[in-house]
């Protein structure tokens, strides 16, 4: 008898909790003020998500509610799309301090990402931002950077032209990874990562990096990972490549500080090794390895990963559109330098046009969320009550008709030559580098990179996609927009 008192109260339970969340998430809030996907009881949208090869074609189908849309999932909660500038500026600007990452957020990222800048909030992210703005200052910019840049770029000139010369196929997207690995490293740490040495290698170190990011990206749609990745071959994986990562990292602070003389480098490691903070009583004290190793984590994952996979995405644009390469080429060519310089850069508009178009429609990091902390009414009227979270998509905006007209599917370069806003188009309408006060310190630096690279590339060669891979590629599961096939190419000297 009391077995069945105790099936027939948790029956009386699931039947209360059914009625009270027919179409949503358990413990999460009714919002029939705002449109969205039908969800199931309990679960709400999660076997949607599931569904989804990436989330941001789910975000892409919500834009048909409106601007404004939502759906839940298990533990996670409640989700309300805000796919409008207006709304964005609000709350990424307007109400900065209201929207924060969150501890759901730093949970999932926190054994990769840990206390660095993509994850920190409130006093450690302003430190970190203020010290990281240092790297792209004027004078750092063409003495340093740009030095490398070319350097990288010779490099990189070198193995198109073995490859045009053999015939050899090549993985763009690869050769890409690589180049900005290698620049990243020489710039932010003095390391050398050596990845374009020998191209034909694997490299450790990058292949890490990439499955790490591909497990936390699914665990954005999976409320019970920390179970589930105890027990699948995934979660043992994703723990030795955490370690690698992170012994990878400890490794380059502990060379720097046995070796004191490199503390005396103008690089964004040393800055931060001899830079003091004040902790929680007021107190000046230097940074801790497990610190400093957040950081260096952070930063690869923003020099390597968004540089790499834009150019990637811009190669491919300009395969796939001849009469963009057309236009390209002629610019490039009315300069005779080979690699051009810093001050040469701002002169080729078109190539930026390029850049920018590329990242409107394939930007590199393609959505992203912030908590509410406190109720809030969004300018078009609708609340945002605490705890549920705002999220946007850059990847579901650039094809929006409502915000890029018409054409917002098509790969048109000059729109952002003759749009109203020209090359510096509103960054709550082009967020593919964030906004608001968290807009990227390294937009400059990824923009001369990527046009140092793709200017000295097409003066001298040209690419013939191979048959048979699927046009425009597939993603690939990631924090990160990378191509989920290798971008093969051959190469060919440019006459």
């Amino acid at each position: 008898m009391y077995l069945a008192e105790i099936i027939l109260i948790l029956v009386a339970l699931l039947v209360y909790l059914i009625i009270k969340y027919p179409d949503r998430s358990i413990a999460t809030r009714a919002r029939p003020d705002i449109n969205g996907a039908k969800g199931y009881p309990l679960i709400g949208n999660l076997l949607s998500v599931f569904d989804a090869d990436v989330i941001h074609l789910m975000y892409y189908n919500l834009l048909e509610f409106g601007p404004v849309a939502t759906y839940t999932i298990p533990v996670i909660g409640r989700q309300i799309t805000v796919n409008s500038p207006e709304l964005l500026e609000h709350v990424l600007k307007t109400k900065f301090e209201n929207y924060v990452k969150g501890t759901k957020f730093s949970k999932i990222v926190y054994d990769v990402l840990g206390d660095g800048i993509f994850n920190a909030d409130g006093d450690m992210w302003k430190f970190q931002r203020k010290l990281a703005s240092h790297l792209f200052r004027g004078q750092n910019f063409r003495d340093v950077i740009c030095v490398v840049f070319k350097e990288e770029t010779k490099i990189l000139l070198n193995i198109l032209k073995d490859a045009a010369k053999s015939g050899d196929i090549i993985d763009l997207q690869d050769l890409f990874f690589r180049f900005t690995l290698d620049t990243f490293g020489k710039i932010t740490f003095e390391t050398d990562f050596g990845s374009l040495t020998h191209p034909e290698n694997p490299v450790p170190f990058a292949e890490a990096f990439d499955f790490v990011q591909y497990m936390i990206d699914k665990r954005f749609i999976n409320p019970i990972w920390p179970i589930t990745e105890l027990f699948t071959k995934d979660g043992v994986k994703m723990r030795s490549s955490c370690k690698y990562l992170s012994d990878f990292a400890y490794n380059i602070v502990k060379e720097r500080r046995n070796n004191k003389e490199n503390l005396k480098n103008n690089d964004i490691l040393s800055m931060f090794m001899n830079s003091e903070i004040s902790d929680e009583n007021g107190n000046e004290r230097k940074l801790t390895d497990k610190e400093l190793r957040d950081i260096i984590l952070n930063l690869i994952i923003a020099g390597r990963d968004t540089t790499a996979q834009a150019l990637s995405w811009m190669m491919y644009n300009i395969m796939a559109n001849p009469n963009v390469e057309e236009k390209l080429v002629k610019e490039a060519n009315s300069s005779e330098i080979l690699i051009p310089n810093y001050d040469e850069i701002k002169k080729f508009q078109y190539a930026q046009a390029v850049f920018y178009e590329t990242l409107r429609l394939h930007p590199s990091v393609p959505k992203n969320h912030k908590l509410c902390i406190k109720d809030d009414v969004l300018p078009n009227g609708i609340p945002v009550y605490a705890g549920e979270w705002v999220a946007w998509c850059s990847w579901a905006m650039g094809r929006d008709k409502r915000i890029w007209g018409e054409d917002a599917r098509k790969f048109i370069p000059e729109r952002f030559l003759n749009g109203e806003d020209g090359l510096k188009p509103n960054q709550y309408k082009f967020n593919s580098f964030n906004c608001g006060p968290r807009l990227c310190l390294g937009q400059n630096f990824a923009t001369v990179e990527a046009l140092t690279a793709v200017i000295a590339i097409l003066k001298q060669f040209k690419f013939e996609l191979l048959p048979g891979q699927k046009s425009p590629p597939d993603f690939a599961q990631s924090v990160t927009l990378r191509m989920k096939d290798p971008l093969l190419v051959k190469v060919h000297i440019r006459k």
